[in-house]
């Protein structure tokens, strides 16, 4: 057995570990439930003004990345874009939803939008805080 460390990890590398942890998880849960979801919002020439990432996964919605451009900032794009994303886990089946973020991000934002705070990690990233919060659908 050989231990490293590195800070070049390639492609090859998340699919091995990826793999290696999915091939673990199926014994417990299916992992065909797991599915992406991606919500954009366009301008006419198709280059993305705003978006949402994320994946549905058994009854949870998971949003990983919600960016929303200068632009579209203050003019309900991110409402647009987490109402969609909750549309599509209701069809889904999700009855819940999850994200985290920042404290220089948009907590005020996702309380606004139903969610609540469940927890938050101090001196994350240093000065800041990271906040987990979660909602019923």
């Amino acid at each position: 057995m050989q231990l490293s460390v590195t800070d070049t990890v390639t492609a090859e590398d998340l699919d091995d570990v990826r793999l290696g942890l999915t091939e673990y998880n199926s014994r417990f849960i299916d992992p065909s439930e797991m599915q992406a979801i991606g919500v954009f919002i366009k301008d006419a020439s198709g280059r993305k003004l705003a978006g949402l990432t994320g994946s549905t996964f058994g009854n949870w919605l998971r949003i990983d990345l919600l960016w929303v451009g200068d632009a579209l900032r203050g003019q309900g794009a991110g409402t647009q874009l987490i109402q969609a994303a909750e549309t599509e886990a209701r069809a889904r089946g999700c009855l819940y939803a999850q994200v985290d973020t920042a404290s220089f991000q948009a907590r005020p934002f996702y309380e606004k939008m139903g969610y609540t705070l469940r927890f938050s990690l101090d001196n994350y990233p240093r000065l800041h805080q990271r906040h987990y919060l979660s909602k019923s659908l």
